[in-house]
């Protein structure tokens, strides 16, 4: 009897494993697979100054993302454009320089839990320990003219593309525009230049904003 009453409680143990994976997949794949949207602009915008940031330099190309077994190596985009943001978008941050680099930005999100175990932000926790609030939106759900409006007012999205329009998803960011086309700083690109939107079939995922929560509740 106390073998069968084991047996049915393994079963049970291995029925919720599965089913939390399954969970845990489902959503995963809902935040990965969201409708693409091709965007064009009419805006024409430059910044002063366009902060590059690779994430296979030397300097950081082997650092962990948190505890996770990933690297900025081969998962540093979305960070590299984080530490983009803070720089161009002057935000200030205790524990964080000015100027700091992409290696600093990772240590720094690593040291406060700002990633989970697989490396993936936790935009909750990167809320509290910055000070800065984060607009999550997937492409479907953008305005017409959203993106042009943010671009304009200094604020520069962080978008979620496919590399060459049809491969892996990465994250790049939007800085300017001109001639109907967004130029974007990307992670993969070594040489400090833009490229345009277009390299990534000219279509988006999801956006992110950053602003600094009292502008965000001043606006409301």
């Amino acid at each position: 009897m106390q073998k069968k009453r084991r047996k049915i409680w393994i079963l049970i143990v291995i029925i919720a494993v599965l089913l939390a994976g399954l969970g845990t997949g489902y959503v995963l794949y809902r935040r990965q697979s969201a409708e693409p949207v091709s965007v064009e602009t009419t805006l024409e915008y430059a910044p002063e100054n366009v902060v590059f940031f690779y994430q296979k330099d030397d300097a950081w190309k082997s650092d962990k993302l948190g505890d996770s077994k990933y690297t900025m190596n081969d998962s540093g985009c979305l960070t590299c454009c984080m530490a983009a943001v803070l720089q161009m978008q002057g935000f200030s941050v205790d524990g964080l320089s000015a100027d700091a680099d992409a290696g600093e930005v990772n240590r720094f999100f690593s040291e406060h839990g700002v990633y989970d175990s697989e490396g993936n932000l936790q935009w909750d926790v990167l809320e509290q320990v910055t000070g800065v609030s984060v607009t999550k939106k997937d492409a479907s759900e953008l305005a017409d003219g959203e993106l042009d409006e943010y671009l304009e007012d200094g604020c520069y999205p962080i978008v979620r593309v496919r590399v060459g329009g049809t491969g892996s998803y990465h994250y790049v960011l939007i800085v300017s525009s001109t001639d109907g086309e967004y130029w974007c700083m990307d992670p993969l690109e070594e040489e400090e230049t833009l490229v345009p939107l277009s390299d990534f079939g000219g279509k988006i995922y999801a956006v992110r904003f950053l602003q600094w929560e009292s502008r965000v509740l001043n606006e409301t």
